[in-house]
């Protein structure tokens, strides 16, 4: 059994992350009770006037005060230290300090308290508030809680007789021990929460990545492509950057398949695929439409960037020893710049060029609207 509970060692950073953001969220709730509760009672304690600043009811206005302006300190502090991505040893003081402060005032109020005769009250609630407000910072919590029982036994001791002073000594220690077996059970709790909730997270993520890409060739598929056509006309609309698309067919892939087996053919597909994928840049987006055509996204390209492009991707499969097939495996490319046309009619263009390239002799590129020779590589 674990005394101090964690997660599996590669979910620890995210779990202190996770940690980071909750206790800082539990600060912010506690810092908003706080100035309210201790907000009217300093109201309250202030109509009292002048008997509100006598030795004997001194204590309380300084546990008022100092718990109004702390909170109004953790209210100011808090969103600069969740602008903050990653942990950070400032936003750790933040973490444990209202936690130590609180545990620093309920320790001295359970002392004045015990010696007026009222018992520890204030460390019975402090202990089980305290217990519940670090995630993440167990050992420390561990500490903290024996250290406050230490303290007020230590200053009951000083202050009262022995006699007087073992029956809240003990309510105390009892006390800690609830809250420390309160804070490990929360803790327990939160990893256990953590461990499925980030389970179903990479469950979710390995579904959505499933779900637009090729189990073959591990590009992205026709529904990511989708998607990505859409947004980025938009986006060239919207900035008038310049858009490239390219339609990539295998060229007598059939008779790949025919005469080596679509094994072999499949082979020859991923090879493709890496092919393309080295000529391109990183903002550039390659998907499989299915079967043996490819497209491609040509992000922010203009023409004469795009015909580099389109002949890289020719010469490089043309050029490429490809070892299992007994066939020359090269491509017909058709390309089309994006001016605002219908999407439909966007895609028409560039596959029409591609069964112009093909018409033209195959392993070649063909141009939409502009006047280049046909890029033949013999």
């Amino acid at each position: 059994m674990q005394i101090v509970p964690s997660p599996p060692s590669h979910q620890t950073k995210a779990y202190q992350q996770t940690s980071v953001e909750n206790n800082l969220t539990l600060v912010w709730y506690f810092s908003i009770v706080a100035l309210i509760g201790f907000g009217v009672h300093l109201l309250h304690h202030l109509r009292l006037g002048n008997d509100a600043f006598s030795e004997q009811m001194m204590p309380y206005l300084t546990v008022y005060v100092s718990n109004v302006l702390y909170a109004l300190l953790n209210l100011f502090l808090l969103p600069y230290a969740r602008a903050i991505s990653r942990t950070s040893w400032r936003v750790t003081l933040l973490e444990l300090m209202y936690p130590t402060f609180l545990a620093f005032m309920a320790t001295v109020l359970s002392i004045y308290t015990s010696i007026q005769g009222h018992g520890p009250v204030p460390f019975i609630m402090g202990m089980m508030v305290i217990a519940m407000l670090v995630q993440g910072h167990l050992a420390f919590l561990f500490c903290l809680l024996f250290l406050c029982w230490v303290t007020v036994s230590l200053g009951l001791l000083y202050e009262l007789p022995i006699e007087d002073a073992s029956s809240p000594i003990l309510t105390c220690f009892t006390s800690m021990l609830i809250a420390i077996f309160i804070a490990r059970l929360a803790e327990r709790s939160r990893v256990d929460q953590f461990e499925i909730l980030h389970e179903l997270h990479e469950k979710n993520s390995l579904l959505e990545e499933l779900a637009v890409q090729d189990p073959l060739t591990k590009l992205n598929n026709r529904r990511y492509f989708a998607n990505k056509l859409e947004s980025e006309t938009a986006r060239s609309l919207r900035y008038q950057h310049p858009l490239g698309l390219l339609i990539v067919d295998v060229d007598d892939f059939k008779k790949i398949n025919d005469s080596d087996g679509h094994l072999i053919g499949d082979e020859v597909l991923i090879e493709i695929a890496r092919l393309i994928s080295q000529q391109l840049r990183s903002d550039d987006i390659v998907c499989r439409l299915g079967g043996d055509e490819f497209v491609i996204l040509l992000v922010e390209a203009d023409v004469e960037q795009s015909k580099e492009i389109a002949t890289r991707i020719c010469d490089s499969i043309n050029e490429n020893k490809f070892a299992r097939t007994s066939h020359k495996v090269t491509v017909s490319i058709g390309y089309a710049q994006y001016t605002g046309q219908p999407l439909g009619n966007f895609m028409q263009q560039a596959d029409k060029m591609m069964y112009t390239s093909k018409k033209r002799g195959k392993n070649q590129v063909a141009f939409f609207g502009y006047d280049f020779n046909s890029q033949s590589i013999k």
